[in-house]
């Protein structure tokens, strides 16, 4: 995946260039962790973000599904996400709303 710089909505900081994460649920997300503990996936049709949430919370939990399972939104981690512009082609960019548009899915635990 052809990636464009993408900062972590939590500290501001560059986060590395997405990459293959094979402790996720789905087993084919991509996308990677920050230094301040938050992680990320990639949701490239804009239309997956339950799984790639799914995918950031067995992430988070180091692969556990049973532990992301457990998980409590708002209790035990934060969710944001933000438009990821991949730097290819922009020919076939989508036009349109931006809920089709490819979103990056970050996702913090909280302090325990």
């Amino acid at each position: 995946m052809d990636s464009a710089r993408l900062s972590c909505p939590f500290c501001w900081e560059w986060v590395e260039e997405p990459a293959s994460l094979p402790n996720s649920y789905s087993g084919d997300a991509v996308g990677g962790r920050c230094e301040c503990g938050a992680v990320f996936a990639i949701d490239s049709t804009g239309k997956s973000g339950g799984l790639t949430l799914l995918d950031c919370m067995t992430l988070a939990c180091d692969g556990s599904l049973d532990a992301a399972l457990e998980l409590e939104s708002g209790k035990d981690y934060e969710v944001k996400t933000k438009p990821y512009q991949s730097s290819g082609n922009t020919l076939g960019r989508m036009r349109g709303h931006s809920y089709l548009q490819p979103q990056a899915w970050f996702l913090k635990l909280s302090a325990r």
